[in-house]
């Protein structure tokens, strides 16, 4: 057996499987949509990431070209018909720049009647960098829980948490609610159920030979994701669940080169994605106590 990296085909999220996963069907921890297991790569390249297909959807087919079908001769000359086209397009052109001013005031007016409304304008959020207290460390013993909502510093970049959730055991704690994750956390536990994990509580050290999977997610030019399967500090605790939603507490640190951190409460809210062809969990985990 051997692992290797493949995106989604939703949301593009990175997620590592085992070769003797291939053709199972397994929910996103991202988007939660159902997703087939790819064929392990043949090149064993850590950079070479397959793309996923959706479940029930398959990845289409390239369909190879007709055969004995000639390419048309070249045509020499410009034909009249081209003239016409490009001296209307001149045309259209000159009268657009004329008119460009009207246009433009237009435009400017339409925004502010719209901003009279009340409706927001949708605009990318770019968190800043962090500048606060820094709380990263790899000793549980100097590990509190604060009472305000999970933040810290992810990547060196300020997290606020705007929302948290709980799919069978995948814990994400995200900035935006929405959409793939931009900056935040996957926690995947060993428990097979959310429902396991009420009432629980569990350490984690640095030294601990097994550990459950961290993924840190965060934006550079484009989405970035780092994994860890040990080596970082984890406390944390989970309350009952009612109405749907599991109370928790969570303190984590990572050995990422950004010293990377997190830490407080949330309200996680509980998915239950269909377990109908779903690749069953590896053997001999641990799991929560």
């Amino acid at each position: 057996m051997s692992e290797f990296k493949f995106a989604c085909p939703i949301c593009g999220q990175h997620i590592t499987a085992d070769s003797k996963d291939t053709g199972s069907q397994i929910p996103c921890p991202t988007c939660y949509r159902k997703i087939v297991v790819p064929p392990a790569p043949t090149v064993a390249d850590p950079k070479f990431v397959l793309s996923a297909s959706e479940a029930n959807k398959p990845r289409p087919t390239a369909t190879p070209p007709p055969e004995n079908v000639l390419a048309a001769p070249p045509k020499t000359g410009i034909p009249p018909a081209l003239i016409v086209l490009l001296v209307l397009a001149c045309a259209a052109g000159a009268t657009l720049f004329l008119l460009r001013g009207k246009i433009l005031h237009e435009k400017h007016g339409g925004e502010a009647a719209s901003a009279g409304t009340g409706k927001p304008k949708a605009q990318a959020v770019v968190q800043p960098e962090y500048t606060g207290t820094n709380r990263w460390t790899l000793d549980l013993a100097e590990a509190e829980f604060p009472d305000d909502p999970v933040s810290g510093s992810v990547h060196h970049r300020a997290f606020e948490l705007d929302r948290a959730s709980l799919t069978v055991s995948n814990l994400t704690l995200r900035v935006g609610t929405k959409g793939p994750v931009e900056l935040g956390v996957n926690v995947v536990f060993f428990n097979r159920q959310a429902e396991e994990l009420s009432g629980k509580s569990a350490e984690v050290k640095p030294t601990d030979p097994t550990a459950p999977r961290v993924v840190l997610h965060w934006m550079e030019a484009d989405r970035k994701s780092q994994t860890f399967r040990g080596g970082y500090a984890m406390k944390v605790e989970f309350g009952a669940i009612s109405n749907n939603i599991m109370p928790g507490k969570i303190f984590l640190c990572l050995p990422d080169g950004g010293e990377s951190w997190v830490a407080g409460t949330f309200r996680a809210e509980i998915h239950k994605p269909s377990t109908k062809g779903r690749a069953p969990a590896p053997p001999n985990m641990p799991r929560t106590q």
